[in-house]
């Protein structure tokens, strides 16, 4: 048996083990109310960026039980930026991007960890934790950050969220926060600038919950 091979049985056994933990402690957890998110009070106008609303696909819609889903594109004078914000209440649904780009032809040129500095508006003093992806195809190379939220923070890595949301409130969920721009020397700034003013509207319904 080859190294990658055993690699990748590895991995994908963690990923089964862990997944078998979070459900068990999932199901031990008393009952809470469930989370409706619309993510309304996520700003249109950011900066000198304004934002489109985009139609979300119904059938990714269904295929991910996602309890909450926004898709935007904002235009600035910089370059535009992608906005895709899905809330759903089992982890099982909140899926990483880290797998979506491979599978739709993209090459992934980077991939590393990357955080933000704390968000006072989203009442944590904690950093924002990301995953920032470079990735290419044909001739478009674009630049991709993306965070998985729960009720109290952010991680970029997929298992740990399973844990967290198992461990969290029954009912909280957890979402998955992407952004994405064309990749040039601007494009991790205009993701900043996205990221500092729409993330702590996009995780506010939880704070309101209590």
């Amino acid at each position: 048996m080859s190294s990658d091979t055993r690699r990748y049985l590895t991995a994908l056994a963690a990923v089964i083990v862990l997944g078998a933990a979070a459900e068990a402690m999932r199901l031990t957890r008393p009952r809470q109310a469930q989370y409706q998110p619309d993510f309304a009070t996520v700003p249109l106008r950011i900066g000198d960026y304004q934002g489109r609303d985009l139609p979300v696909d119904e059938s990714i819609y269904r295929y991910l039980a996602a309890g909450g889903m926004l898709e935007r594109e904002y235009e600035g004078p910089a370059g535009p930026v992608r906005l895709t914000i899905l809330y759903a209440a089992d982890w099982r649904s909140v899926h990483s991007p880290t797998g979506c780009y491979p599978a739709t032809g993209w090459e992934v040129l980077e991939d590393r960890a990357v955080d933000f500095p704390p968000q006072a508006a989203s009442g944590s003093t904690k950093p924002l934790h990301a995953r920032l992806l470079r990735v290419r195809k044909g001739e478009q190379e674009r630049l991709a950050v993306f965070s998985f939220a729960y009720a109290g923070g952010t991680t970029a890595d997929w298992a740990q969220m399973t844990i967290r949301v198992a461990l969290g409130r029954r009912g909280a969920g957890g979402l998955v926060f992407t952004l994405s721009t064309p990749s040039d020397p601007g494009a991790l700034a205009r993701i900043g600038e996205i990221y500092a003013a729409a993330y702590p509207e996009a995780i506010r319904f939880w704070a309101q919950a209590g």
